[in-house]
C-alpha cells in the first residue's frame, strides 16, 4: 500500500498539537514544562532538515515522523502556554520585594513604563509625590530613571527567549494628580491594570505586546489617546469630563472601547467594517457615533484600524 506522505506528515503534526493541547488542558504539565518545550523549536528545524536529508534512504520514513513530531510538539506547546503568560509567565516561586523607589515631580512630568512578563497595576494619589514598588520571583532588578520633570522605569530583559528564564515581575506604581505631558505604559506577555482617577494628562499612549490590559480613565483628563494592540488585548474606559482625540490600532488581538454616559463618541474605522461591534451590533459603515455626540458636552474622536484584529465599543458585558 502506497502511503501518502503529505497526509502522514500533516496528520503526525496535528496529533502532536492536539495531545500537547488535551494534557495542558488536563493539567498533566504545567507551565514551566510547556515553557521548556517551547526551547526546543531549534530541534524543529533540525528534524525538518534531517527529514529533507534522509528523503531516498531507508530511513525517511522515521526521519518524516521526528520532523512532524518534533514542530507539532512545539506549535502546541505555544499555543498552550501562551494564555498563560499573563498570569504566571511560566514561573513559579514567591515573589520578593526587591525595590521601592519614591520621589516627587516639580512640574508637569513625563512618565514611561516598559514592564515585562508579570503584573503591572497603575493608581494615582493626590499630590504631586509617585511611589514605585516591585517585586518578582528571580531577584531581577528594574531600571529606574528619574527627575523633577521625568520618571522612566524598565524591564531588564531583552524579551528575547530567555525572558522564560527572568522571573515573574508585580510591579505596583503611584503616579500623583499633579499635571502629566505624556504616559506611556507597555505591558509585554504580561497584565495591566490601569485606573487613574483624578490625573491630567496630555498624552496617554498604550502598548499591548503579548498580553492584556484594562485602563480605567473614566474620572481622569485624557487630552490626546494613542494605542497600539499586538497579538493582545486592551479594554479601555475613557473620561468622561474631557475632550479627548485619539488613534488606535490592533493586529491579531481585541480593542474594548467603553464610553460613559454623557460623553459623545465618535469612532471611525479605517479596513475594519467587518469587525467593528458597538452595543453589540456588527457596523458596516466606516464611522459610528452615539445618539447623544452632538448634544453631549464632552466628546472623545477616535481613528481605529484593525489586522486580524476586532473592536468593540461598549460591549455587553462592559470593559473588563
Amino acid at each position: 500500500m502506497r502511503v501518502n506522505r503529505r497526509f502522514l506528515y500533516w496528520g503526525i503534526v496535528l496529533v502532536a498539537v492536539g495531545g500537547v493541547l488535551v494534557a495542558a488542558d488536563l493539567r498533566a504539565v504545567d507551565t514551566p514544562t510547556l515553557a521548556d518545550a517551547l526551547r526546543l523549536w531549534p530541534l524543529a528545524v533540525i528534524a525538518i532538515g534531517l527529514s529533507l536529508a534522509l528523503r531516498r534512504t531507508r530511513l525517511s520514513l522515521p526521519g518524516l515522523l521526528l520532523a512532524a513530531a518534533v514542530p507539532g510538539v512545539v506549535v502546541g506547546a505555544a499555543f498552550a502556554v501562551l494564555p498563560r503568560f499573563p498570569g504566571d509567565c511560566g514561573v513559579g516561586g514567591e515573589l520578593a520585594s526587591i525595590a521601592t523607589t519614591r520621589a516627587s515631580f516639580d512640574g508637569p512630568a513625563t512618565v514611561s513604563v516598559r514592564s515585562g512578563c508579570g503584573s503591572l497595576n497603575v493608581e494615582t494619589a493626590s499630590g504631586s509625590g509617585w511611589q514605585f514598588d516591585a517585586r518578582n520571583s528571580a531577584g531581577r532588578m528594574p531600571k529606574v530613571d528619574s527627575s523633577v520633570r521625568s520618571l522612566s522605569i524598565d524591564d531588564t530583559s531583552d524579551h528575547g527567549w530567555n525572558f522564560l528564564d527572568a522571573g515573574r515581575d508585580a510591579w505596583d506604581l503611584t503616579l500623583p494628580t499633579s499635571d502629566l505631558d505624556r504616559l506611556a505604559l507597555v505591558v509585554f506577555a504580561g497584565h495591566g491594570q490601569v485606573a487613574v482617577p483624578g490625573a491630567r494628562i496630555d498624552h496617554l499612549a498604550l502598548t499591548v505586546n503579548a498580553g492584556e490590559m484594562v485602563v480605567d480613565a473614566t474620572a481622569a483628563s485624557v487630552a490626546d489617546l494613542s494605542a497600539v494592540v499586538n497579538v493582545g488585548s486592551l479594554s479601555i474606559r475613557l473620561p468622561a469630563a474631557s475632550d479627548l482625540a485619539g488613534t488606535l490600532r490592533v493586529g491579531a488581538g481585541r480593542l474594548r472601547i467603553c464610553a460613559p454616559a454623557g460623553l459623545g463618541l465618535r469612532v471611525t474605522s479605517r479596513g475594519i467594517s467587518d469587525r467593528l461591534m458597538a452595543n453589540g451590533l456588527q457596523q458596516t459603515a466606516s464611522a459610528w457615533q452615539s445618539p447623544d455626540y452632538t448634544s453631549a458636552t464632552h466628546h472623545a474622536d477616535l481613528t481605529v484600524s484593525a489586522t486580524f484584529g476586532a473592536v468593540e465599543i461598549d460591549p455587553i458585558g462592559g470593559c473588563e
